[in-house]
């Protein structure tokens, strides 16, 4: 009986492992795509759990049937080292389905708890095992086929029909130019790439290739392109593009307008970090900080690209807006426009007779932000002149987060559950062995009892009479004989 118990337990704890390893395995990995058919039988993403809970079945059943035992041998442990009338044994034997009974609970409180625990185990188990394995959805990392914007073997020119889209997109809309495709379903990715970038501060005007505004004219707009004198002496590997912008603001009915805010932006190397959501629709986060060119050193295509992109955005806002006095008596003035900056409304002028000029931008900041936005938006396309070369390569060994369906295993809840589990079944079978050990152990097959009853004593007390309730009776070597309350 004492192997018995033992190898209960060891069974019923071995495939609890067996449960926590495959759930283990299954931690984090894509549940099967679709159902497979075989023969009659339907495998869909729910196997994993239904042989879990197959094994917390098997699990409960070895670790009751040890405690079954066990309950046994305390039963018999009980006879032996009390008394009992026979209306207190009905109570006692029942204990299984009736362990809340005065008796029970005040004569035989550890069998009581060790019925209790052999009834409320398998609720435990089959309660709180299920959940310890879940599908949910999460971004699982998986090979993607991910493009990123690499200029050093690329055609870039200008003019340049694909920059003076980019350009316009990005002027108009004041965002980046999103991806046309997904490498993935639903998934995000990270890329990091060297692309221009502006830096930009505010300068007073002698300082600048600006001039007083002519008499009459009000400039609320200037945007002029010059090369940097100090390239030479800098030794840059790429020329240096500086971008002048002079814009104000003011009332056109009272004619006093601000002094003149003048910034000087010039073309730097940066280095983007982008994260390309494609989950719901898609979406671009960046951060581009200012680097100076590191080895490898610097290609021709590099040079290249990097003056057509800044070149062409300088084009886009290059130009002016002035307010010169109108001969129409209905306005004061009227604007003369050359820049596209008139269809962005940075500059608008809401009443050429009694309104207000207001520029809606902060230059210093605005600026570089367009020029990022530039430069994230070089991912949406090659901008090569010819297709014979691409501004676009494929990052070697890309990976990206696809959202996948995958299982989820909660190893606290389950090792916690079994790891209780085993520690109360350890106990009761502990205290089954101690009766075992002790000589006062028994079994209860139908046979064992009637051997256990027809004593001598048992005989000579009942006559052949049924024995009344009140009839006292112990056991002593597995074998009931009259005895007594004391």
């Amino acid at each position: 009986m004492v192997l018995l118990l033992i190898l209960y337990t060891t069974i019923g704890t071995f495939f609890a492992l067996g449960h926590h390893f495959l759930y283990e395995t299954l931690s984090r990995h894509q549940t099967p795509a679709a159902s497979l058919q075989i023969g009659p039988f339907t495998i869909g993403p729910t196997w994993a759990l239904t042989i879990g809970n197959g094994l917390s079945w098997v699990v409960q059943l070895f670790y009751t049937l040890a405690i079954g035992g066990a309950l046994v041998q305390l039963f018999w442990h009980l006879l032996h080292t009390r008394h009992f009338t026979l209306h207190e044994m009905d109570r006692v034997f029942s204990i299984t389905s009736a362990f809340y009974t005065r008796t029970a609970l005040r004569r035989a409180t550890v069998l009581a708890v060790v019925a209790l625990v052999f009834l409320g185990l398998g609720g435990v188990i089959s309660t709180f095992t299920p959940p310890s394995l879940a599908i949910s959805v999460l971004p699982l990392s998986q090979p993607c086929d991910i493009m990123t914007v690499d200029l050093s073997n690329a055609s870039v020119y200008f003019p340049s029909t694909v920059l003076s889209n980019l350009v316009t997109h990005n002027l108009l809309t004041q965002s980046t130019m999103l991806p046309a495709s997904s490498p993935c379903s639903s998934c995000t990715y990270n890329v990091t790439y060297f692309a221009p970038g502006l830096t930009c501060k505010e300068i007073n005007i002698s300082s600048s290739p600006f001039h007083p505004d002519p008499v009459g004219h009000t400039v609320l707009w200037n945007v002029t392109l010059v090369l940097n004198p100090d390239f030479n002496n800098n030794h840059e590997q790429i020329p240096i593009v500086d971008i002048y912008a002079l814009s104000r603001a003011g009332s056109i009915d009272t004619g006093v307008f601000s002094e003149p805010q003048i910034i000087i932006c010039t073309m730097k190397n940066a280095t983007y970090r982008v994260t390309i959501d494609h989950r719901n629709g898609t979406s671009v986060t960046a951060e581009a900080d200012i680097v100076p060119f590191v080895l490898p050193p610097v290609t021709v295509d590099v040079t290249n690209s990097y003056l057509a992109i800044n070149q062409a955005f300088s084009e886009f806002v290059s130009g002016y807006v002035e307010l010169v006095p109108s001969h129409d008596p209905g306005y004061k003035f009227h604007i003369i426009n050359n820049s596209f900056v008139g269809y962005t409304r940075w500059i608008t002028c809401d009443n050429l007779l009694l309104g207000n000029c207001t520029r809606n931008i902060d230059l210093v900041t605005t600026l570089p932000i367009l020029m990022q936005n530039m430069g994230v938006s070089l991912l949406a396309g090659s901008v090569t002149q010819h297709n014979t070369t691409s501004s676009l390569s494929r990052v070697p060994d890309g990976r990206c987060l696809n959202e996948s369906a995958v299982y989820v295993y909660d190893r606290v809840r389950l090792l916690a559950v079994y790891g209780s589990a085993l520690i109360v079944t350890a106990i009761c079978v502990a205290l089954g062995i101690h009766s075992v050990m002790v000589g006062q152990g028994g079994i209860m097959t139908f046979s064992n009892l009637v051997y256990a009853i027809m004593t001598p004593g048992m005989f000579e007390i009942s006559n052949g009479q049924e024995l009344p309730q009140d009839t006292v009776i112990h056991a002593v070597g597995g074998r009931f004989i009259p005895g007594q309350i004391v």
